[in-house]
């Protein structure tokens, strides 16, 4: 890492204060926790970086090394938009974490963007159609990537025995439902609903490194720890390195995607159903590219044996950007 580069603004939607006027959503609470802890591990294990952390302050304060990491409160009655943007003046760079849903990702992405900041993130094209599960679907079947077939509720559903209804910008298991009469399923609330057919297979999920031309690197092959419960499915983790058998099927698989949705930079995880590569199952199937850091990044690290944020940082980090700054600052 060039010595230019000395302090990294970690900003986390759940916990870095978005939500400090309102209750804080438990359900993705564990997964936000570990995507942090893991990434700011990385960072202050990287030569010479310091780490700037928004922090929901309603929150208990994180165990990191004080000399090495410092807490940027976000109070009730603040607004966070403004915290951030005084966060990030303070710091080189801004790795932004945020859920698709909502366009939370390429809103939270925008506003770092303009601070004049290098920020650790797809293209807003990449990140624009990736929170889309339906534009998605539709891009990687018209470059031949084997998905599963996605229409809005209230379509034509596609011919199953059993489906699956979620919001066309869901993340995780949130509102997933498993429907026997997809004709007399109404949605729990409003909004951009979709029906794919039920796949059967491994729930599994790959961690790749996108550079700015396109190049891949497959990281991680990981199982999802995914069960199916009474009409609706829940997710309990992953199991990072879990699936290393499969490389040699999914790193074509995880090239193809890239090709597929150009913009895609930095690290990106993809969600897929594994099945044998035979005759009748085809092999994998993609259920959603995530254009940013996911749960599958905690424990990577130790899993390949090296540190991928230094890698990762590389790819966003220029000198220009830094004289950018410093000239802002004389």
């Amino acid at each position: 890492m060039e010595n230019s580069l000395r302090r990294v603004l970690v900003c986390e939607y759940v916990t870095g204060g978005a939500l400090c006027n309102g209750p804080l959503p438990t359900d993705l609470m564990a997964e936000a926790d570990a995507m942090v802890a893991a990434l700011v591990g990385d960072l202050v294990a990287l030569d010479g970086i310091h780490v700037t952390l928004c922090w929901d302050n309603r929150l208990a304060p994180p165990s990191f090394p004080a000399d090495r990491v410092a807490l940027f409160p976000v109070a009730p009655g603040e607004e966070p938009e403004a915290r951030w943007r005084a966060a990030a003046a303070l710091c080189d760079m801004v790795w932004p974490i945020a859920p698709e849903s909502d366009g939370l990702l390429g809103q939270v992405t925008a506003l770092f963007r303009d601070t004049g900041r290098p920020v650790v993130a797809c293209a807003p094209d990449a990140i624009a159609l990736a929170s889309s599960k339906t534009a998605t679907a539709a891009r990687l079947a018209a470059h031949g990537i084997a998905t599963i077939p996605t229409v809005s509720f209230g379509a034509q559903p596609p011919p199953a025995a059993r489906h699956v209804v979620k919001p066309d910008d869901g993340a995780g298991c949130l509102d997933t439902f498993i429907v026997d009469d997809i004709a007399t399923w109404t949605p729990p609330h409003a909004g951009r609903w979709i029906v794919q057919p039920l796949v059967e297979g491994e729930a599994c999920s790959l961690s790749m490194l996108v550079d700015g031309a396109g190049g891949v690197r497959l990281l991680g092959c990981n199982r999802q720890r995914v069960e199916r419960g009474d009409g609706s499915f829940s997710f309990h983790g992953v199991d990072v390195g879990a699936m290393e058998h499969r490389r040699a099927a999914w790193e074509p698989l995880a090239r193809a995607i890239a090709a597929a949705i150009p913009g895609l930079r930095g690290y990106v995880a993809v969600d897929l159903i594994d099945r044998p590569d035979d005759v009748d199952s085809n092999g994998p199937v993609v259920v959603e590219v995530n254009p940013r850091l996911s749960v599958g990044y905690s424990g990577l690290s130790k899993v390949l044996g090296w540190n991928p944020a230094g890698d990762i940082l590389v790819l966003f980090h220029t000198r220009s950007a830094d004289a950018g700054r410093e000239d802002a600052h004389v």
